[in-house]
């Protein structure tokens, strides 16, 4: 159990130094070959995704809580540092307004990471039974209504002292080594509506997942789609209503399809950051790696602070 938990902390560390070399060495070396043909590029700025945070998509790195309808209560830690941002000439990037929004063609690149974990509600504590924990590199390519995202992460999951095994639905014999590192590549298409109708905007996204290093030698790959609706401004111009819907198919023993919806209220400022309330199911496989097996249906209230 030592040499194993020394070897995922290996795993680990190479994955994090990789990232970092990736954001901080080699791709501004690129920028800077690149910016006396095309464009300029800015350091550590502006500190935003290019590529969208997937609204519904629960493996996103994020700040959220979600208290189940059941005993559970799943919360999320996670958020992304932008290193670099290359945009080729004649991006507006010193306006007032949105410079990804349809403008020239951009690429921002940086590192992201996050803890997933499940909580169980006991009386008035909540202990805590599982994180999964997750490392990676982004680089983001868009010009406001097509963007892409390539991602590299390192993902881990381990049992915590706080599960007791007593839930039948979510029992394991004892807690298992679950790692690996993937590659996924993003793509998204998103439209404003025009006329000033209900309809603010509409998103459709999809993704390929693929797996080098898997234990257990279980979801190699992932196939994903969703979509997302939002509402035109309500009242103040703050509040909107919105629709997102994601779906990931696997192989985890035999084909799995995991869903996940959210029905809510988002309020962002100008620059998209605020909070989401929402109402969300989640029907399928577990997505806590200990778990991986077990089925996890389930539906809640969740508050996501977007970052």
């Amino acid at each position: 159990m030592f040499l194993s938990g020394l070897s995922r902390k290996k795993r680990l560390s190479r994955t994090l130094v990789h990232a970092v070399v990736l954001s901080l060495v080699v791709l501004p070396a690129l920028f800077i070959a690149l910016d006396a043909a095309a464009g300029t590029w800015r350091f550590a700025a502006p500190q935003a995704r290019l590529f969208r945070p997937l609204l519904a998509d629960p493996t996103e790195t994020q700040l959220a809580v979600t208290t189940n309808l059941d005993d559970r209560l799943n919360g999320d830690i996670g958020g992304s540092w932008e290193a670099a941002d290359y945009a080729w000439d004649g991006a507006d990037r010193d306006s007032g307004t949105d410079p990804d929004q349809g403008r020239p063609l951009r690429f921002r690149t940086g590192i992201h990471a996050g803890v997933f974990s499940k909580l169980r509600r006991s009386g008035t504590t909540f202990p805590l039974e599982t994180a999964d924990y997750l490392i990676g590199f982004h680089a983001d390519l868009g010009n406001g209504r097509l963007t892409g995202r390539f991602e590299y992460a390192h993902v881990s999951a381990h049992l915590a002292d706080g599960y007791d095994g007593r839930d039948q639905a979510m029992r394991t014999t004892q807690a298992m080594t679950y790692s690996r590192e993937y590659f996924t590549l993003y793509g998204s298409y998103e439209r404003e509506a025009q006329g000033g109708g209900m309809i603010g905007s509409a998103r459709a996204y999809g993704s390929l997942r693929w797996s080098n290093h898997a234990i257990p030698d279980v979801r190699r790959w992932r196939v994903q789609a969703g979509a997302e609706l939002v509402s035109s401004p309500l009242a103040d111009g703050a509040a909107r209503a919105y629709l997102a819907c994601d779906v990931r198919v696997f192989r985890d023993g035999d084909l799995s399809v995991n869903r996940t919806a959210h029905a809510g209220m988002m309020f962002h400022n100008e620059g998209s950051r605020g909070l989401r309330l929402a109402l969300v199911y989640h029907g399928g496989r577990s997505e806590h790696g200990q778990f991986h097996h077990q089925q996890d249906d389930y539906a809640g209230v969740a508050l996501f602070f977007d970052l």
